[in-house]
């Protein structure tokens, strides 16, 4: 199957990531493409090998249990046509050539995130060929929103080879322009610079710099995740220390205990998943006191080994808090018996199998 690692490109002064960076969108994709694909619950069959035509226009979709269901359709005005990975053969007609799709679409349903960075670890694992090149990176208006989480991890890398006289970086592709100088003299420089730090040839450089940038990329990815649930999940901790003051839940002990157990998953998720952020940002900045190429591969590795068990955290964490929000988006506009009845039906379930996160 085609790897998602990359060669260095035959001249030193120019990365694929740098051109990565302004590559266009895959052919066709509309601004809800490039949502989906910056998604960590939903993942377009159609960038899957499937054989059924009318199955590779539909997408998987986690829902308010965490399971992965096919969605046949979506609307403002339709809402959303879901139906079980088992229930396919109801619904599409499958034979000895397309008979595999049903069972690909299964595994793929069970998943624990659809976001790239999961993805592409494992559809590697599970050995299914998609273009990661095209399909599993993330928008480019999303790269440059994560250009200021990106700050934490390039910091250290210009600072280690420039010291203090360079300005610190938001972009990766702003580290490309070191080494992209007009001036030839300048640019060999720089790029020698960096070679010496790492220890490694000058023509290996741009591979570095591209492993560099999307594995941080990929941090910098779970970071604003996380930033973007944060005031929902405190706003449902808040609904549920609510619930718990309620006469009819105060005197219910095993819905206390259920309530307490979600309370103390999703602190769980939060606290964990931020320490595990915060480890590789401080290993990076103290990775530059002694830096080498083996030094970085080990981290990456390190990251790569983390990122489905984030990624399926973070997923989790963002289908729940999601369908809370649809469901009230004003707590105090409904009893709490419709609240508790969606905890009881829907929000407890699948948190289970999340994953440990201990770094």
């Amino acid at each position: 199957m085609p790897t998602d690692t990359y060669s260095a490109h035959p001249d030193p002064m120019i990365s694929p990531l740098a051109t990565q960076q302004t590559r266009p969108a895959p052919a066709g994709e509309s601004a809800e493409g490039a949502q989906d694909r910056d998604s960590l619950h939903i993942l377009p069959l159609s960038i899957v090998p499937l054989v059924t035509p009318g199955l590779r226009r539909a997408r998987l979709v986690k829902n308010a249990r965490l399971e992965g269901m096919v969605e046949l359709f979506a609307g403002t005005h339709t809402g959303s046509g879901q139906i079980a990975p088992t229930d396919l053969p109801g619904i599409f007609e499958f034979d000895s050539r397309n008979q595999k799709d049903v069972q690909l679409v299964k595994i793929l349903s069970q998943l624990s995130s659809y976001d790239v960075y999961s993805l592409r670890v494992e559809m590697r694992r599970l050995g299914i060929e998609i273009d990661a090149h095209s399909h599993l990176r993330l928008s480019e208006p999303k790269v440059r929103e994560l250009a200021p989480h990106m700050r934490a991890f390039t910091r250290p890398l210009v600072a280690a080879v420039y010291g203090g006289s360079q300005q610190a970086s938001e972009n990766i592709r702003d580290l490309f322009a070191l080494f992209m100088d007009p001036d030839a003299e300048v640019a060999r420089r720089n790029l020698n610079r960096m070679a010496e730090k790492l220890h490694i040839p000058v023509t290996a450089i741009p591979k570095f710099l591209e492993d560099y940038g999307d594995v941080y990329l990929s941090l910098a990815y779970y970071q604003w995740c996380l930033d973007e649930n944060m005031a929902r999940v405190s706003d449902f901790l808040a609904s549920l220390e609510d619930l718990r003051r309620e006469t009819s839940v105060r005197q219910d002990r095993p819905l206390l205990e259920i309530l307490k157990e979600l309370d103390d998953k999703l602190r769980g998720i939060i606290y964990d998943v931020s320490n595990i952020l915060e480890m590789f940002r401080l290993r990076t900045a103290d990775m530059w006191d002694d830096m080498s190429g083996d030094s970085f591969h080990e981290m990456e590795d390190m990251v790569i080994g983390y990122q489905t068990k984030v990624g399926g955290a973070l997923c989790a964490v963002t289908v729940k808090m999601d369908a809370w929000t649809r469901r009230f988006p004003n707590r105090r506009s409904c009893g709490p018996s419709r609240q508790v009845e969606f905890i009881l039906s829907d929000l407890r379930h699948g948190l289970q199998g999340i994953q440990d996160l201990h770094c």
